[in-house]
């Protein structure tokens, strides 16, 4: 999957797949959050993805789209457009559309226009209409 503009930068200090200057994904160490403990070893999980999409409505998607047990948010999250993605359970299908989510509303406008004018570019048109 490639998506245009999307380079590795920093993001908290800590590697992230950026467009623009703006971070659509990066790895989450394990910190005991609310909603970020396996319940039954009491350990942190780490195979954390944090995906930054473009705001309330796509977080709102994105939450209603996927499986509650691999996307989800948590408290810390409340006020942003950030969701989580186990990486351990996730379907390569679904990792890439929820990708696709977060470049969507974060990359300029007219990359996202341009990307949409040529629907068969690179890896085809998004899979869930976004």
């Amino acid at each position: 999957m490639a998506l245009p503009g999307v380079q590795v930068g920093t993001f908290w200090g800590g590697p992230a797949y950026v467009v623009a200057g703006k971070a659509i994904a990066n790895r989450r160490a394990p910190r005991h959050d609310v909603g970020t403990v396996d319940p039954s070893t009491g350990e942190p999980y780490d195979d954390l993805l944090t995906v930054h999409l473009g705001g309330p409505e796509a977080k709102a998607e994105a939450l209603a789209s996927f499986d509650p047990q691999v996307v989800f948010t948590i408290p810390h999250f409340d006020r942003s457009s950030a969701v989580l993605a186990h990486l351990d359970r996730i379907e390569v299908a679904d990792l890439q559309d929820l990708l696709e989510l977060a470049w969507t509303g974060r990359a300029p406008k007219r990359m996202v226009a341009a990307r949409a004018a040529d629907p068969g570019g690179l890896d085809g048109p998004p899979k869930r209409g976004w």
